[in-house]
């Protein structure tokens, strides 16, 4: 009989050992003509030579359809996810290169500021030294003095020079030529003493600064007088106002600036 099944074997019918390939390719159709038997042939030859050089049993294998469809969708799912493992690799691949770089700049970022930081403490390190050192010259000899020299006016470079005996016992010499000069004596020094003179002039001559009018102080042989300035310890702020023609300088004003200048104490010293 032509059916949509093949007949059933009876209670002692030995198994069926056609080919594989014969029994797969049966059709449910009833055979129409000669064509399509050769056809059929032809496809179970080719069947069974595959499966012969494949390796499989040519025993009949029955698959029921959906376990064909959950082995197709299984490795479609498959594929997916491992589509989807890779691309997460390349992410974390350019995750990782980007970190790689931020730590680079991370860590010159901070090797910058570990110089800055070390520059810095060894600038506080030598600013400690020089006011240990000033602090120790302080403890030993007392604060420093400060002299200065201003020029009333512009007839010629005016000169000023100090001379003083530093804690070591050593005579010290500074000279400096201006318009305005300055001079920090040490602490410590002693018989400082201040001159001043003209650059390619004569030296500043002394005048009576307790009249109006300045007038020159002669000394016993009819001579006009040197002016020089001496302190067996210098004074905190000294002020000189210097004045005149190259060939006659003398100091005006002297002015020493105390503690209480605020208040406006200010005082003439003279030699």
């Amino acid at each position: 009989q032509n059916g949509c099944r093949p007949p059933l074997p009876s209670e002692h019918a030995l198994p069926d050992r056609r080919p594989v390939g014969t029994l797969l390719l049966r059709s449910c159709r009833p055979s129409s003509s000669a064509m399509d038997m050769f056809k059929l042939s032809v496809w179970a030859e080719w069947a069974e030579l595959i499966l012969k050089f494949g390796g499989l049993s040519s025993d009949i294998v029955c698959v029921p359809m959906w376990t064909l469809a959950v082995g197709f969708w299984g490795s479609v799912g498959l594929l997916v996810v491992m589509w989807a493992m890779r691309l997460r690799v390349k992410t974390l691949y350019s995750q990782l290169e980007q970190s790689t770089e931020d730590a680079g700049t991370l860590s010159e970022l901070f090797s910058s500021e570990l110089e800055r930081m070390r520059l810095l403490l060894s600038q506080s390190r030598e600013d400690s030294e020089s006011l240990d050192e000033i602090l120790e010259s302080i403890l030993k000899g007392g604060l420093p003095g400060f002299l200065e020299m201003t020029s009333k006016d512009y007839w010629c470079m005016k000169t000023m020079e100090v001379s003083y005996t530093d804690q070591e016992g050593k005579r010290q010499i500074f000279r400096q030529s201006g318009y305005h000069v300055n001079c920090c004596v040490p602490g410590g020094a002693c018989d400082v003493e201040v001159t001043f003179g003209v650059v390619g002039g004569a030296p500043s001559l002394a005048v009576d600064r307790a009249k109006p009018d300045l007038p020159w102080v002669y000394e016993d042989n009819g001579e006009k007088k040197l002016e020089k300035f001496a302190y067996k310890r210098c004074p905190s702020h000294v002020k000189f106002e210097v004045q005149g023609p190259s060939l006659a300088t003398f100091v005006a004003h002297v002015t020493e600036v105390h503690a209480s200048e605020s208040e406006g104490d200010d005082k003439d010293t003279e030699e």
